[in-house]
């Protein structure tokens, strides 16, 4: 059973558009996709700003700790079934970029390079400074990554740059194949 507080929502509660939009913004904010803003509920809602962070918080550890449990059951008193299952009704729609948040969270906290994009570009080498002549072509990827930086205890976004020849990103297309097989087969 997961433990919710239901004191921050009972403002809410009885506007069920309104709720609804709160409960969706509120994964948004929890995903990084936007910002949930105080200002843009004030109007609906008689409610402080400091009722306004709790709602969101608690939707949003709700949430987190849902897919960290394996698990989501409410058990509200007080409340009626209508907010219960809008909550519940968010939480089936964005289970999936929910999911993974809390996966990269947890990735990135134990102190691994997340990969979040990556560039690539194919370029014609025609000479070095080794050799006049070359002419072979390099395959130049940027992965742009996400660290947990322990020391300053924040994100931090950095870049891997490397080159990879022919013969290098054909071992790089034979190795992912063999980890999707794998993947398959498990």
């Amino acid at each position: 059973m997961t433990a919710f507080n239901v004191y921050p929502f009972l403002k809410i509660s009885n506007n069920v558009p309104v709720l609804s939009k709160f409960l969706h913004e509120s994964v948004d904010d929890l995903i990084g996709k936007s910002t949930l803003n105080f200002n843009n509920y004030n109007s609906d809602i008689e409610w402080t700003p400091e009722d306004f962070e709790k709602a969101k918080k608690e939707i949003q550890n709700l949430y987190r700790n849902a897919i960290n449990n394996k698990e989501f059951k409410l058990d509200i008193k007080d409340v009626n079934s209508e907010v219960i299952k809008l909550i519940e009704d968010c939480f089936t729609v964005r289970k999936s970029e929910i999911i993974q948040k809390v996966l990269k969270d947890g990735i990135v906290k134990n102190g691994h390079n997340l990969v979040d994009n990556i560039d690539w570009r194919l370029k014609w080498v025609m000479g070095s400074s080794k050799l006049a002549t070359i002419r072979e072509p390099l395959l130049q990827v940027d992965l742009h990554c996400t660290k947990f930086d322990r020391e300053e205890n924040e994100m931090k976004n950095n870049t891997v740059n490397f080159e990879m020849d022919i013969k290098q990103v054909n071992n790089l297309i034979n190795e992912l194949s063999s980890v999707q097989k794998e993947l398959e087969h498990s």
